[in-house]
């Protein structure tokens, strides 16, 4: 395959040679005729920039197609023939002219989403198939289906992730070299040598697009280049397992996927909480918190940036490239590769996502439109489950199969009914879990194990030859149901601490650094008070920890921040840590008040307290219609 080296050189050559004489001539038309970015909030780059730079790249790779099939290299060409690159380049040419359209003018999202779609099904008429799924030959209106679903999808990925300087071309070239080498594996050369040039019109573009880029893609070069690397891809789902065919794209095209699923996300969420508030909410419309926007809020330069985000996706590529070489150990390194990519990418990345969707669940909530059905849904929950773990016990562990119905029935009013009762009975039914607290947790646990004791006592008087079953039943409905009845009831307090928690993630960038000095109860009663004050109107600054002149506190964590120290070691931690001001949340003798006010008027710190003390109000006497109120 290598012995052809030359050709596979030339190929590069010719996508990179091209763009790379265009651009200049592309750039000079566009500036000609107005055609240029404008910065704004979602455009971080400081002066008006020439774009449409992607039909330079679009030329460059179709030059290096001419440059395949032209020549007599059937041995190297494979599939790349002239009848398949007609194909491609009426696809390409669709997605030519709407992205030149949205460059010049601008274009309806919808009209858009057609042109790509109309791209997508001719690639389909002209033979590009999704390949097996699970083993099984595809319909081919489902496969039409898939094809055009993944096609869109990469076109939009790479249209989101456009928005820095040559991060879109960067992103491209690493996938596209990822890509090569799965092809190279896979013994596809015809591909190999489209993506060559592909990599080579995309190296010629970034000379130019690089921070600082004189121009930019546009529509017109990221939608083609999502194109492209979405139709090669589809060229390896055919020789693997449906999982690892899914899983080595994905990871090759990562950061352009995962970016866009989690705009998909976080613009779903926000038009399903927000659309009756007005303004423009979807998931067509932009916003500006896409990976690279988060990381330059985040202080990163924009060369840092679009390197970072390089190197992560260059990691993403190296996984799926191990996966393919390593092929009988292949699904043990996609899970191990999934769950460390899940696990970095959700703890850092997707903050803001896992944010606004807890919000979203805590406001559905919390609205009063649906109280009467949450306070019926208990009683019907705790029945279902009661009635459904007995059901469970008896037919797996108890054996029981003659008959079952019946003697599920009959074992209801003994093994059920008791429990339910004094959960009715209890105040449970009427409390708002919300707003609940422990002493009411603590009443469901008591009310649920005298209701189960109050059955096996009713079991043994019924039948007291049974008592040892009777016991183990007893302890495996304690081990299954009451679990879940009383995770029902607390779930909503943990989804509460997970949002404020993944609030304080996102606040803490720019916002003001705070200690607390005071790790006792005080300092709960604030951190709830500042929670339910600042969950609508944020109040600008961020807890880093505490202080405490208790010693045994220190270095442990407290209502889920860490004590950083006592009093002695404020100075050092105000330098190392940043912090800005130090609230008091805490009763102080006077030396530790007289301290405290004079390192921070020493460090020049901002120093405040909190106090959650009762005050008279003083009530004024209103002459209303001749009576004194």
């Amino acid at each position: 395959m290598f012995g052809d080296f030359d050709k596979y050189l030339a190929v590069f050559s010719v996508g990179l040679a091209v763009t790379y004489l265009l651009t200049p001539m592309v750039r000079a038309l566009a500036i000609r005729f107005g055609v240029v970015d404008l910065p704004d909030a979602r455009r971080p780059h400081k002066r008006p920039t020439a774009r449409g730079g992607g039909l330079a790249v679009v030329l460059g790779v179709h030059a290096a197609c001419l440059s395949v099939v032209l020549f007599p290299w059937p041995h190297v060409a494979g599939g790349l023939d002239f009848n398949w690159w007609k194909r491609y380049a009426l696809a390409s040419l669709v997605l030519l002219v709407v992205g030149v359209i949205d460059d010049i003018r601008g274009m309806k999202p919808a009209i858009k989403l057609g042109g790509q779609v109309a791209a997508a099904l001719v690639m389909w008429f002209s033979g590009t198939r999704f390949g097996l799924l699970l083993g099984h030959d595809i319909p081919a209106p489902l496969d039409g289906v898939l094809v055009v679903v993944w096609l869109v999808a990469i076109i939009n990925a790479f249209n989101l992730i456009d928005g820095l300087d040559g991060l879109a071309a960067g992103l491209a070239i690493i996938s596209a070299v990822g890509l090569c080498g799965i092809l190279v594996m896979q013994q596809i050369p015809g591909e190999v040598l489209l993506l060559l040039g592909f990599i080579g019109a995309c190296l010629g573009f970034l000379r130019y697009n690089f921070n600082p880029a004189s121009i930019f893609l546009g529509d017109t070069g990221s939608m083609f280049i999502g194109f492209t690397l979405g139709v090669v891809s589809l060229q390896t789902f055919n020789k693997n397992t449906f999982l690892i065919s899914m899983a080595i794209p994905i990871m090759v095209l990562g950061i352009p996927i995962y970016d866009a699923l989690l705009a998909i996300w976080r613009r779903s969420v926000r038009s399903l909480v927000k659309g009756g508030t007005g303004g423009k909410l979807g998931i067509m419309q932009p916003d500006v918190e896409h990976l690279h926007h988060r990381l330059i809020q985040s202080g990163l330069s924009t060369k840092r940036v679009a390197t970072t985000l390089y190197l992560l996706n260059g990691g993403l590529v190296l996984a799926g490239l191990t996966i393919m070489l390593f092929n009988s150990h292949a699904a043990g390194i996609f899970l191990i590769a999934l769950l460390a990519g899940v696990y970095v990418l959700m703890r850092h990345l997707a903050v803001i996502e896992l944010r606004e969707t807890g919000s979203a669940i805590l406001t559905g909530l919390r609205r009063p439109s649906h109280s009467t059905l949450k306070a019926l849904a208990y009683p019907v929950w705790d029945m279902l489950w009661l009635a459904g773990s007995l059901a469970l016990i008896m037919w797996f562990i108890e054996g029981v199969r003659q008959d079952f119905w019946h003697s599920w029935f009959l074992e209801l009013p003994i093994w059920v009914t008791p429990t339910f009762s004094l959960l009715a009975l209890s105040r449970t039914y009427v409390t708002y879990w919300p707003r609940a607290r422990l002493r009411d947790a603590l009443m469901v646990m008591f009310w649920l194990l005298a209701g189960i004791l109050f059955s096996l006592g009713l079991a043994l008087v019924v039948n007291p030859d049974a008592r040892s079953t009777w016991l183990v039943r007893t302890i495996l409905i304690v081990g299954i149901s009451h679990p879940v009845i009383l995770a029902s009831r607390l779930y909503y307090l943990c989804l509460e601490e997970l949002v404020l928690w993944l609030k304080r993630q996102v606040d803490a960038t720019g916002a003001e650094r705070v200690v607390l000095y005071g790790a006792g109860i005080r300092a709960q009663l604030y951190l709830k008070d500042r929670a339910t004050r600042t969950s609508k109107t944020p109040d600008g600054c961020v807890v880093i920890g505490f202080i405490d002149d208790e010693k045994t506190l220190h270095y442990q964590w407290v209502y889920g921040f860490l004590v950083l120290g006592g009093l002695k070691e404020l100075p050092q931690l105000i330098e190392r840590r940043k912090i800005r001001r130090v609230i008091i949340v805490s009763e102080l003798l006077p030396e530790n008040r007289a301290s405290i006010q004079a390192i921070t008027a020493q460090t020049g710190i901002r120093l405040s307290e909190w106090q959650p003390e009762e005050q008279e109000v003083c009530v004024q006497k209103v002459e209303i219609a001749g009576n004194n109120v």
